[in-house]
C-alpha cells in the first residue's frame, strides 16, 4: 500500500532551509519517489532562479538542487527522483525537504514522498 506526504509553503523572505515537508517514514518502508516544485505567486516572464532545494536523511544532505523560473512558462519549476526499488528505512530516519528561496518575491514550494509500505 502507498503511503503519500505532501507538504508545502509560501516564502516571502530569503531565510535559508526552510522547511517544505518533514516526516519520518516507518520500519521497513520504502521511499519510491520524491516531487519537488517551486513557482512564483505572481506570473513571471522573468528568468530566474528561484531557489535552492536540499534533502536530509536524518540530518545528512542527501540531494542539492536548483529550481528555475523560464522566461515563456506558466508552469512550476519540477524536480522528480524516482528511487526504482526503493530505499529502506528503520523508522528513525527523518526525510527533510527544505528550500532556500533566491529572492523575497513571493513562491510557492510543494513537495511529495511516495513510499510502498
Amino acid at each position: 500500500m502507498a503511503n503519500i506526504q505532501f507538504g508545502a509553503i509560501t516564502t516571502t523572505t530569503v531565510t535559508a532551509r526552510q522547511d517544505i515537508l518533514n516526516y519520518t517514514p516507518g520500519a521497513s518502508s520504502k521511499l519510491k519517489l520524491i516531487v519537488v516544485a517551486g513557482y512564483y505567486t505572481t506570473w513571471s516572464v522573468t528568468e530566474a532562479n528561484l531557489g535552492t532545494v536540499y534533502i536530509a536523511v536524518s540530518g545528512v544532505d542527501k540531494f542539492e538542487f536548483r529550481i528555475q523560473n523560464t522566461d515563456n512558462d506558466t508552469l512550476a519549476g519540477l524536480v522528480i527522483l524516482p528511487f526504482g526499488d526503493g530505499i529502506q528505512f528503520s523508522g528513525s530516519e527523518a526525510v527533510l525537504i527544505e528550500v532556500t528561496p533566491a529572492s523575497t518575491t513571493s513562491m510557492r514550494w510543494t513537495a511529495t514522498q511516495v513510499y510502498d509500505q
